[in-house]
């Protein structure tokens, strides 16, 4: 039996596209894997769930991408869990990552996973390898969609490697996969910014403001 700890970084919670992943995910595993997933919102509120992680095997940390990096409450759970296990002595743990994006390149989560590697390095856990999807909204918008199906395929390839490592409990150097659906660019950019209109409407946001920058 393998105890897999899943923690999900997203502010949407159950909501959330990085939830909607981490079901599939979960759908791929073997009976030999016991899976147990996290928001972090309860693991910062109570700190008596950060013993429970320790009893984990291996950890996936799942979350958006938030301007090239990880959303603020991912920032700080990781800063609480890194104090926490400081305090500890021989944690063996294996540690992934997934990272889901809005824009349509999987490559585009290439720095955020970086960040979660050092971080895994940092906490002297056994960094394995990252997930980036791009598209994720789309994904999660089609869930309807079986992720095995042609479109989703890449995004089920990378899945199906990080379960066999799992499974395996593998030693092998894996790098970092970054994929996701194979849909037109075109489509969509269209499909993105009818979604976006839409959604400025229902908020009462006029489309200029849709435009503006973080800095």
């Amino acid at each position: 039996m393998i105890n897999l700890c899943i923690i999900n970084g997203s502010p949407r919670q159950g909501k959330s596209t990085s939830s909607y992943l981490i079901s599939e995910l979960i759908r791929l595993f073997n009976d030999d894997i016991k899976t147990k997933e996290y928001y972090i919102t309860n693991l910062i509120k109570d700190k008596n769930l950060l013993n429970e992680i320790l009893l984990s095997d291996k950890i996936i940390f799942v979350s958006p991408l938030y301007a090239d990096c990880l959303p603020s409450t991912m920032l700080e759970f990781m800063s609480i869990f890194e104090k926490f296990i400081k305090e500890k002595n021989n944690i063996k743990i294996d540690m992934y990552c997934i990272v889901n994006c809005g824009f349509l390149e999987g490559n585009q989560n290439k720095i955020a996973i970086n960040i979660y590697k050092n971080y895994s390095i940092r906490l002297n856990l056994n960094w394995r390898f990252g997930i980036g999807i791009g598209g994720g909204e789309f994904m999660k918008a089609s869930r309807a969609m079986p992720l095995k199906s042609p479109i989703k395929k890449p995004v089920y390839n990378a899945f199906m490697a990080l379960k066999e490592d799992i499974e395996n409990n593998s030693n092998d150097n894996i790098n970092n996969i970054t994929t996701n659906a194979k849909i037109p660019k075109f489509v969509f950019k269209s499909a993105a910014t009818a979604m976006w209109k839409s959604m400025a409407k229902k908020n009462n946001i006029k489309v200029a403001d849709t435009y503006k920058r973080i800095y």
